[in-house]
């Protein structure tokens, strides 16, 4: 379980909850707020640029800032400017007043990244792709409550959407001052003083392990020598970015092309294809598959995600995951009707959620835990990036090439990121927050054996003692972790 209280745990689920839900709220108001200031097509586009060049500038900044100060404070930061930007969306007097509210929200909109980093902190190395899940079912809540609350709202004035939308996440920042406390002083910081507390006995000798006895009657050097080897894999990863993460970075970047290629494309698809000369109709069809969507995202990731990494681990996930979302853009291409069209969406969709977490997971495996917020500060600039350059691609190619073209090519970009998923160096063996636990019980109990036969105290004779005997303990827990994050 993780090491902070479930408040702590829901707060941050919370967080991110309501961040996309802002985002649903006000981005699909974000045409009839330009039109309100007789904005044309082109600088309507920019609002969605403006927001996304500031997410890929900042997003990093802002995980370094977590890596150096903490989660907590730079979560609150973010949550406090998406509350002022949405505020001053509402407030915008001229459309330049509003490019700038939608600069300082996507600025302010790295939440997902530093929530990652803070589910990593917290979890040992089988929970986090688990836990990691679990944020995507909360972007789906938002997913699917926020662009109908926006549509409702939308009756009132867009102030009033935009004022609302502040307001939640105004409450959200209050609850997070309450309720969440930082990641610091987890199971990883008891697995070092393990770690190094041995390492001082070893270098000290007999008197090392005087003095780390009297340090504390806690924090006993590791009875056991297979959890001795098995600590020292644990955060080792590299101080900085490593090539191989790069190819999570790659990764991240083609999946997030097939979802924003599904939300600027699909419409005029569903349009052309199915319901010529029918707006009416092809947007109802289209918000309905948008809330299907979120549905099947919710699903994915709190009732099929966890067991099937349980049962057959993440490499068989992944590749199950392409492969599904592979057929679901072909199956989109060829869908004789709206409602094969839906099936094949959910397909693709319900893939790609069985890839996700698991990049993220293996992103803070190839990681020092000292630059968590970095590294998946990286992984959201690249989303952000697909998200920035698919309208402007997958518009161009639909207009002067195949209406087709924009699914086949996702198709082959979904085949394409498992082999760069797969091809990540996993750590052969993992050490949980519950092994070290446990692992300090059963030290401490066998603190009070005799090292010698005639019972005179003997320290150095006491640690190959304890080392022994100890190895009887948690034998079932000191089996390798075969593709575990």
């Amino acid at each position: 379980m993780p090491k902070v209280s479930n408040g702590a745990i829901y707060t941050v689920y919370l967080i991110v909850l309501m961040d996309m839900l802002n985002f649903g709220i006000v981005f699909p108001l974000l045409p009839s707020i330009a039109e309100h200031f007789g904005a044309n097509a082109t600088q309507v586009g920019s609002l969605a640029t403006a927001f996304s060049v500031a997410q890929v500038i900042c997003t990093p900044l802002l995980g370094r800032a977590s890596d150096a100060f903490g989660r907590r404070p730079v979560l609150l930061i973010a949550v406090l400017g998406t509350t002022l930007s949405t505020a001053l969306t509402g407030f915008a007097w001229t459309f330049n007043v509003m490019l700038v509210a939608r600069a300082i929200n996507g600025a302010s909109g790295g939440t997902v990244g530093i929530a990652n980093a803070y589910i990593a902190d917290v979890c040992s190395g089988d929970e986090k792709p688990v836990y990691i899940s679990y944020l995507q079912a909360c972007n789906s809540i938002g997913i699917i409550v926020g662009p109908a609350l926006g549509g409702a709202l939308s009756h009132f004035g867009f102030s009033v959407a935009c004022y609302v939308s502040a307001a939640l996440s105004g409450l959200n920042f209050f609850i997070g001052l309450c309720f969440l406390t930082d990641s610091r002083g987890s199971a990883r910081e008891v697995t070092e003083a393990l770690t190094s507390q041995t390492q001082v006995a070893d270098a000290a000798g007999d008197g090392g392990v005087l003095q780390a006895e009297r340090t504390s009657s806690r924090l006993a050097p590791p009875a056991n020598p297979a959890l001795q080897q098995r600590q020292s894999s644990v955060d080792t990863g590299a101080d900085y970015v490593p090539w191989s993460a790069g190819l999570l970075f790659g990764a991240g970047f083609l999946f997030m092309l097939g979802f924003a290629s599904f939300e600027s494309v699909t419409g005029y698809y569903l349009m052309d294809m199915y319901y010529p000369g029918d707006q009416v109709a092809s947007g109802q069809f289209y918000g309905a598959l948008f809330t299907t969507a979120g549905v099947t995202m919710f699903i994915m990731a709190i009732c099929v995600y966890k067991p099937m990494i349980l049962r057959i681990g993440e490499n068989p996930t992944v590749a199950i995951g392409g492969i599904l979302r592979a057929l679901g853009f072909m199956g989109m291409s060829f869908a004789p009707s709206p409602g094969w069209f839906a099936a094949a969406a959910i397909l693709q969709i319900s893939g790609g959620n069985l890839i996700s977490p698991t990049t993220s997971s293996l992103l803070t495996t190839l990681c020092s835990k000292k630059i968590y917020g970095k590294a998946l500060g990286y992984q959201q600039s690249f989303q952000a990036i697909a998200r920035i350059f698919a309208p402007t691609l997958f518009g161009y190619l639909y207009d002067h090439y195949d209406k087709r073209a924009t699914f086949w090519i996702n198709a082959a970009t979904s085949l394409l990121a498992v082999p760069m998923i797969v091809a990540v160096p996993r750590p052969r063996v993992t050490v949980s927050a519950a092994e070290v636990e446990e692992n300090c019980d059963c030290m401490e109990r066998q603190r009070s054996i005799p090292a010698t036969l005639d019972g005179t105290p003997h320290h150095g004779n006491l640690r190959r003692q304890i080392s022994a005997q100890g190895s009887n303990c948690n034998q079932a827990s000191m089996q390798p972790v075969q593709g575990g994050a």
